[in-house]
């Protein structure tokens, strides 16, 4: 059981973080746990599992219409019921970015202060190439942070975020140049800042069976030494902010449509 943490540590190097493992949740849930990270005292490193395959959808990015989808399949609001037969359910996360489709992916967030010892600046660009950085050690020999000038501005028409181009891209080396492996999208509220991850499997070679050792890990690059680990359901009280945050934003089709 999940237990509310102490308050950080504001001294130099933080002393330890919340590495979560919860089971598979529903992606209203995922959404709500992630944004509830972004309102907690501490550090979290967390491993994001699905009940079922979904589509999340980027804060600001408008609803993704039929001809730019770029292979999605149908969507429908979190929320919407009935929902249309052969559709995916679609949540909007807290973070900004575009949409990806969920469920063979290895989904990570990582939650903590900013500016901090280990993000200096409160400054998505800063942020996001640390982290890129950081995820593209973790499968060394495999990936790389792509770097350059960023091709976004460029791309805003395109819904699939991997799809999209960012220096914050962790990419592989392809015959025809980098292939996009992973990407990141942030949020930022009251001095914390909101991580989340979506990292292919099939271009990583990240197995599964690895994936709590290499949240570990991600914790010692970014200079988190130790975890106070904490692995199947969520606590009481919080599963009960959860379940608000459902109830009032990613459970709400208004809220999921935007």
């Amino acid at each position: 059981m999940l237990e509310r943490p102490d308050p950080p540590m504001r001294t130099g190097i933080e002393n330890s973080y919340h590495l979560l493992a919860p089971g598979p949740l529903s992606a209203p849930q995922n959404m709500a746990l992630d944004d509830l990270l972004l309102d907690q005292p501490g550090w979290f490193l967390r491993l994001t599992r699905w009940q079922q395959p979904v589509v999340t959808l980027g804060r600001f990015q408008p609803w993704p219409e039929s001809d730019d989808r770029c292979g999605f399949p149908s969507i429908h609001p979190c929320g919407d019921l009935p929902a249309p037969p052969g559709s995916l359910a679609a949540v909007r996360r807290a973070t900004g970015g575009g949409a990806i489709l969920h469920g063979d992916d290895l989904t990570i967030a990582i939650a903590g202060d900013c500016p901090s010892s280990v993000f200096s600046q409160r400054s998505p660009t800063a942020v996001a190439n640390i982290i890129s950085s950081k995820l593209s050690r973790l499968f060394e020999g495999h990936a790389s942070r792509r770097g350059g000038d960023t091709r976004e501005a460029s791309m805003q028409h395109i819904t699939d975020c991997f799809r999209r181009s960012s220096p914050s891209d962790v990419v592989v080396d392809g015959p025809r140049g980098p292939i996009k492996a992973g990407g990141i999208a942030l949020a930022f509220r009251r001095g914390r800042v909101l991580i989340e991850a979506s990292l292919r499997r099939d271009l990583l070679e990240a197995h599964p069976t690895d994936d709590l050792e290499n949240l570990q890990r991600l914790g010692l690059l970014l200079g988190l030494p130790s975890a106070k680990s904490s692995e199947g359901d969520l606590g009481e009280p919080w599963q009960e902010q959860i379940s608000r945050r459902v109830q009032q934003r990613f459970g709400d089709p208004i809220w999921n449509r935007g």
